[in-house]
């Protein structure tokens, strides 16, 4: 049994016996808001989660689909649901990070509101061009855009998301200007990439992946702590010259925050227990996802706390907000 199973399921007992009212937890089904449409890769991972999961806690696990709003919608069901355990949100950075603090007039906080109580994966992203585009790494792409000051634009799904940001630094740190054209979606956003409308994307690594392997686009860098498996021969931001910059779409779990800490110790465990199965791993590491390690409570909380810190920043450097 991996250490830190051992230590959840330790945890998760005492706090059951402890707890008389939640000792039987669950008793009934649970509901798992996936604040996305269904079919992309976040949806997907929700649901061979929730399938896992409930196999571990013995009880079925229903997914809601509740997009809109930059996920805020389902996010806000979440947030305002009974603290019981019953009502869980698949959260990540686009809705725990990055839309809490570009969005001024949210009704609630997310922050405050809700609890990450595992994260399973990242999703990483990627800068890319398209073959028309005589740059071959960032460099390169940095003097073309130079001789073609303002001339060229960039691809964006809208100023609260991850892709966008990384994107406007990435605009900075090269010293060019682009011109934002907004898209509803990874898919048009690429076509238009393809079809010279646009001349740079910063998009998730699963959506360019099979069009980079078939050479129909081409990868600039990667901004992430070190080179992707996928990606073996692109180099990340810092060695291409840039500012080193970790810009990834974590995956995982959060409940309400006034969750009982029984019924949290119960879903980490669980949760814990599952994402460790090497098929259910694989899976997801063949679609782009970069599964991490197991972390302890702490651990997860101090990956939010550094997550938090390095999106804030980029956000408060560029002034970015949406009313």
């Amino acid at each position: 049994m991996h250490p830190l199973i051992k230590t959840l399921f330790s945890t998760a007992c005492a706090l059951l016996c402890a707890g008389a009212a939640q000792a039987t937890y669950p008793d009934k089904p649970i509901k798992l808001v996936v604040p996305y449409a269904p079919g992309g890769i976040t949806d997907n991972l929700a649901r061979a989660l929730a399938e896992g999961v409930s196999r571990e806690l013995k009880q079925p696990i229903v997914v809601d689909n509740k997009a809109g709003a930059s996920a805020m919608i389902g996010t806000g069901m979440v947030a305002n649901a009974p603290a019981d355990g019953y009502t869980l949100l698949m959260a990540s950075n686009g809705n725990m990070t990055v839309t809490p603090l570009v969005m001024k007039n949210l009704s609630y906080d997310p922050i405050k509101a809700l609890r990450v109580i595992a994260v399973v994966g990242e999703i990483p992203t990627v800068a890319v061009t398209n073959l028309q585009t005589p740059a071959t790494d960032l460099r390169s792409f940095a003097a073309y855009a130079k001789a073609n000051d303002g001339k060229l634009n960039y691809a964006s799904l809208g100023q609260g998301n991850v892709l966008y940001l990384t994107a406007k630094k990435i605009e900075g740190d090269l010293g060019v200007r682009m011109t934002e054209v907004p898209y509803k979606g990874s898919a048009p956003s690429l076509t238009a990439l393809m079809a010279n409308d646009v001349q740079f994307y910063v998009d998730v690594l699963p959506g360019a992946l099979p069009f980079i392997q078939s050479g129909k686009l081409k990868a600039l860098a990667v901004p992430s702590d070190k080179r992707l498996p996928w990606l073996p021969d692109v180099p990340t931001l810092q060695e291409s010259g840039y500012g080193a910059f970790h810009a990834a779409s974590w995956l995982g779990w959060a409940v309400p925050a006034a969750t009982p800490p029984e019924v949290v110790a119960r879903l980490q465990e669980a949760i814990v227990r599952f994402a460790q199965d090497e098929k259910f791993r694989a899976t997801f590491t063949k679609a782009g996802v970069l599964m991490l390690p197991a972390m302890s409570p702490a651990q997860v909380d101090e990956y939010l706390k550094a997550d938090r810190e390095r999106w804030g920043a980029l956000i408060r450097q560029h002034n970015i907000s949406i009313d």
